[in-house]
């Protein structure tokens, strides 16, 4: 399959079984405009398509990753009567990178080169995992802008760190440094900033390398649990795990097994 990005905001890459989506408007620190989103969503998209596909890395150019929605796109379509499926006064949920991160059947790693402020924070918190560049910090800035969390920014923040920290947080609207969002669980690794994008492929390629259907179900099971009671878990997880072994990787993994080998999946 060949995918190309149609825009040179977003540049794409494709190294086999995994890809990196990188936003390059480093004027901005990369504030997502309509035409960003938009052609993030179109790649992603085509990419739940191709079954040779396995891990995705989300990351930027320059010093930010994302300093949030792009004031001057939403300014100018309204003043052209252009509505954007990402803002009121009808936002569309599915249109929302969250969403779109955590509906992916493959990991999203977040690569978080720079700055991550505003709706650029609840961005980055949407991916599966998230590696830190020890140059980069996290601005829950709504506060000072007379606004509160969205784009999920909110539910996510929440679920990372409980509800007394998120409000500490929010209500400062100061900036997270690196180590503070590795002790908080905000991210999973801080790493030095010219290892970030190695650190980002090796995981990626390390994920690649897994059985694809249990990875995507056992996605898509983590996400339920965050509103699932444990009976509604224990059934899942059943019903689950009963259509896994009836897949080729399971088979191939268990043979593996007992011939004290490493085994060769095939997303199958």
């Amino acid at each position: 399959m060949t995918l190309a990005s149609e825009t040179e905001l977003v540049l794409f890459e494709r190294e086999g079984s995994i890809a990196t989506i990188t936003w390059n408007r480093p004027q901005t620190l990369n504030a997502i405009s309509t035409e960003m989103l938009m052609e993030t969503r179109r790649l992603i998209r085509a990419l739940e398509e191709d079954p040779e596909f396995k891990a995705l890395i989300v990351t930027a150019v320059g010093r930010g990753f994302c300093s949030g929605m792009d004031v001057s796109d939403m300014q100018a379509r309204d003043k052209e009567q252009v509505r954007s499926p990402f803002t009121w006064p009808r936002p569309r949920p599915d249109w929302q990178p969250v969403h779109l991160f955590r509906n992916a059947n493959f990991p999203v790693i977040g690569a978080i080169n720079g700055v991550a402020a505003g709706a650029g924070m609840s961005i980055a918190l949407g991916t599966d995992i998230r590696v830190l560049s020890d140059q980069a910090r996290m601005v829950p800035i709504f506060i000072k802008r007379g606004l509160m969390p969205d784009m999920g920014g909110n539910y996510l923040l929440t679920k990372a760190v409980g509800p007394q920290k998120a409000l500490e947080l929010i209500f400062a609207g100061e900036p997270i440094m690196p180590d503070q969002a590795l002790e908080l669980g905000l991210v999973a690794h801080v790493v030095p900033h010219d290892e970030l994008m190695s650190v980002a492929k090796g995981m990626a390629r390390k994920f690649s390398e897994g059985p694809s259907i249990a990875i995507a179900m056992s996605k898509r099971a983590v996400y339920r649990a965050e509103s699932s009671t444990l009976e509604q878990d224990l059934e899942f997880g059943t019903y689950q795990q009963e259509r896994l072994m009836t897949t080729d990787d399971f088979k191939e993994g268990y043979r593996s097994f007992l011939e004290k080998r490493t085994p060769g999946f095939k997303g199958s």
